[in-house]
């Protein structure tokens, strides 16, 4: 039996004092009050990212890999991670089942799912994601990528404006978890749709305005789970700030970072805090999920624990991660040691330290 004992546990739902951890098999066994233990900084659930697209230089896109997913890993633990859903950008149905298969093959740390961002898009609204990859949503295609993904976590970023009304239910209908993105959906599409979730709030989809919703209107008019990237680039942090004042507890965190790799179809170079692809055009993020914290409380006014449960509870409901995002009894026994200025100083995966 192993145990932790720290003065102060955030563990998603309340602060608790002077707590011991015990810990089995890599499970949380139970919680009680001890002192006598660490008073630097605080406790928190690990961190959980629902859209990342490599790190350590591999691109997942450039490389659907079991050593690319072990690079993401690798690197996003650090600033505190534990649990990701690889992405794939919008990409060739080669790729894709490449990327199906890397995933269900990988037996690492971390994965939790994949995040297939396309290729089902509205051209117009595709951002960095290469057109020629955009694809036609047929029936055939679709249950094609419903049987592949049989047996692994999938989440899909979809634009529904651009389905037959007969093939957008069979995917919604199948396990896979639809979010709604790169999308010119109307208001009215996008309530029709039926889907209840939405990917980086504000980017690449149909924008709120006098007369026209859009699919962010959509997203404020409605309690789907919406998902923003806190970099200050992607949105304003006033936009942030006035995002959770209308969406509660449906607002989640996720970086949307890339990495720098030149070895294939996406190039994204780094200049300064951005990635932008050839056309110097936008492309995910250069953040980090303690960073995004960090951005909440600091720059948007958000609360430490409001921005906490943005990483860890929000995104442990949106993905059916039961055993994941909060600290309590037969939970998963990752956590994040954040100091007082909310920069990570130790992380535990399954109760194993990792950072030297």
């Amino acid at each position: 039996m192993q145990k932790l004992i720290f003065e102060r546990v955030y563990t998603g739902h309340e602060w608790l004092s002077n707590q011991a951890i015990s810990i089995e098999d890599g499970l949380i066994n139970s919680l009680h009050n001890e002192v006598g233990g660490i008073s630097d900084g605080f406790l928190v659930p690990g961190f959980i990212d629902l859209q990342v697209y490599g790190g350590g230089g591999l691109l997942f896109s450039n490389h659907q890999t079991e050593a690319a997913i072990q690079a993401t890993f690798d690197e996003h633990v650090k600033t505190g991670t534990v649990a990701f859903q690889i992405t794939l950008n919008c990409s060739p149905k080669q790729s894709m089942w490449s990327a199906i298969e890397a995933c269900k093959s990988y037996i690492g740390k971390g994965l939790v799912g994949l995040h297939l961002e396309g290729p089902f898009f509205n051209p117009i609204k595709r951002g960095a994601h290469t057109e020629a990859f955009v694809q036609e949503p047929t029936r055939e295609f679709v249950q094609e990528i419903i049987d592949r993904t049989q047996g692994l976590p999938t989440y899909m970023t979809i634009a529904p404006e651009m389905f037959a009304p007969e093939d957008l239910n069979l995917l919604k209908n199948s396990h896979i978890m639809c979010s709604m993105g790169h999308s010119d959906a109307t208001y009215e599409q996008a309530q029709q749709a039926g889907i209840s979730r939405i990917t980086h709030l504000f980017n690449a989809m149909s924008q709120w305005q006098s007369r026209s919703l859009g699919l962010v209107g959509a997203s404020f008019r409605s309690d789907a789970w919406t998902s923003i990237i806190a970099d200050g680039l992607h949105c304003d942090f006033e936009s942030l700030r006035l995002a959770k004042q209308l969406k509660g507890e449906k607002l989640f965190l996720i970086t949307d970072a890339v990495t720098h790799d030149e070895s294939g179809p996406y190039i994204f170079t780094k200049n300064g805090i951005r990635f932008t692809n050839e056309a110097g055009v936008l492309s995910g993020s250069a953040l980090t999920m303690d960073e995004a914290i960090r951005n909440c409380v600091q720059k948007a006014g958000i609360s430490l624990e409001e921005a906490v449960r943005m990483s860890t509870v929000y995104p442990a409901e949106v993905a059916n991660l039961v055993n994941l995002g909060s600290i309590g009894a037969g939970k998963r026994a990752c956590f994040v040691h954040f100091s007082d200025d909310l920069h990570v100083k130790q992380v535990w995966y399954d109760g194993e330290a990792l950072i030297n």
